[in-house]
């Protein structure tokens, strides 16, 4: 049989030609794999991106007095996507018990959410009784899922706050039937001057809160690992050390916008800041570099850098406008900064190997504590020589002085908060205890309150410095670190 001209090149080989089919076999594997590959490649090269994600949070307002004997669990939440379709969101909290939250807000779910408008949340209860003189009572649940209408937008890399609200009115009809009305509203526009701040370095976040209130506003989500706090109530701005990221992040006080970043160095690890009376002159600690950057606020700019001897702690500044103080705790060194000459002017090691510290009003005196001393140091500025001694107590953790009249607030590991009044007395004159310890404070002009950040529960306490009554707590994210309010002093 013979083969067509134009075919006959594709002519088998012999039967007997062994070796020739044995290398025809390997070069269509090797094609084939070739094949594969390029396949593999193309498509590895050619899947779209993972699509970006928005923080979600979803706060329960302070619920009803009406609502103090009645417990329910949520069994399911929701987020209802324009499309009809369900995304289930993950609860810090399900059991709803209405006598411990009464006028305390409380998160309910966090999670990141896929950009786009969705209309609503869906929320099953489940397991709910009430409270009565006979004893409890089971309450007959909604058997569907209640659909809480509210349209809202997730913006990728955005955080998106909502909260939710029990109605006080029917909560319970027929005696047995659990009729609860919810609602869903966004963070109302907050005046400036009512705005604080919270720093949590566990969660890159910081928390937006109305000091009256003391209640949750919004979540911002500022950066990696946020610490201390400086605020320019004048300019309206608010300084974060982002120890992760090797910069400070500068954020509008009115709108919660951040304008900018002040970029360090690589190895830098920003903890504490204080900005100068004028507002001119930001001093940051890094405790990576062991050095204190002078950054220039006007054109956001690190104009230069001091070197340390040790791993500074804290950092002041009092009335003078060209000085700043460091504390160096490991090597017990007090240090005073030029800030026009960029170098240490004077140091000083003392015993007790302060940490944190803070100025009376005039400058003329530092006030200082210690982990290894029972007593708060005051030390002549001048000379950086201690002046005297005032017991306080083991454990001191965070120190404010109060310009206005003369006192000195100390936080305590075990939650008490020294009251000192260092012109007349070498030892305390007052205290009371709070909850845990107490990692940062502030003072509201305003109220006349002190803030206290209490980190081991992750929260932050309001108390009226008259009565000493606490007057509101709010909850905080993982490693709660410093607190600055609009007003402070």
């Amino acid at each position: 049989m013979s083969w067509p001209a134009e075919n006959r090149h594709w002519r088998s080989p012999e039967p007997n030609n062994h070796g020739g089919r044995q290398a025809a076999n390997l070069l269509l594997a090797g094609l084939l794999m070739l094949f594969i590959c390029a396949c593999t490649v193309q498509s590895t090269l050619v899947r779209p991106p993972a699509a970006l994600t928005g923080p979600f949070n979803l706060y329960l307002q302070p619920l009803p007095q009406e609502a103090h004997l009645l417990h329910f669990t949520i069994s399911g939440l929701a987020a209802l996507r324009e499309d009809g379709s369900e995304i289930p969101l993950a609860m810090t909290m399900d059991r709803i018990a209405g006598g411990d939250l009464v006028g305390i807000q409380k998160k309910l779910a966090s999670a990141p959410l896929p950009p786009g408008v969705y209309q609503g949340l869906a929320l099953q209860i489940t397991d709910a009784t009430l409270q009565s003189e006979e004893g409890e009572i089971n309450l007959l649940a909604p058997e569907e899922p209640l659909r809480i209408d509210h349209q809202f937008t997730v913006v990728k890399e955005t955080a998106a706050t909502l909260f939710l609200s029990l109605a006080p009115e029917r909560l319970v009809t027929d005696g047995v039937l659990l009729t609860p009305k919810f609602s869903l509203w966004e963070p109302e526009r907050l005046l400036p001057s009512l705005k604080g701040f919270a720093s949590n370095s566990g969660s890159d976040s910081l928390i937006i809160f109305n000091k009256r209130t003391a209640q949750i506003t919004g979540t911002l989500h500022i950066g990696a690992m946020p610490k201390g706090m400086a605020l320019d109530q004048r300019k309206g701005w608010l300084y974060v050390a982002l120890a992760r990221e090797n910069a400070i992040a500068v954020v509008e006080v009115s709108n919660g916008v951040v304008l900018g970043r002040i970029r360090l160095q690589f190895v830098d690890d920003p903890c504490e800041l204080a900005l100068s009376p004028s507002g001119t002159t930001l001093v940051v600690i890094n405790q990576g570099s062991n050095s204190a950057s002078i950054i220039d606020t006007d054109s956001l700019f690190e104009k230069g850098k001091v070197r340390l001897s040790a791993t500074p702690t804290g950092v002041f500044m009092g009335p003078d406008e060209g000085r700043a103080y460091v504390l160096q705790g490991s090597s017990g060194t007090i240090s005073t900064l030029d800030l026009a000459g960029q170098k240490v002017i004077t140091a000083k090691e003392l015993e007790e190997f302060p940490f944190k510290g803070t100025t009376n009003a005039s400058g003329s005196a530092l006030y200082l504590i210690s982990d290894f001393s029972a007593n708060l140091l005051v030390v002549d500025a001048a000379s950086l020589s201690v002046t005297s001694k005032i017991f306080i107590g083991q454990g001191a953790v965070s120190i404010k002085a109060d310009k206005k009249n003369g006192l000195v607030y100390v936080g305590m590991q075990d939650g008490v908060i020294a009251v000192v009044d260092p012109r007349s007395a070498l030892m305390l004159i007052d205290s009371y205890s709070l909850p845990g310890a107490i990692q940062h404070l502030t003072i509201d002009n305003e109220e006349n309150t002190l803030f206290a950040v209490l980190p081991h529960s992750s929260n932050l306490q309001k108390i009226d410095l008259v009565s000493k009554q606490p007057l509101g707590r709010l909850e905080l994210e993982n490693g709660s670190h410093a607190v600055a309010v609009m007003g402070e002093r």
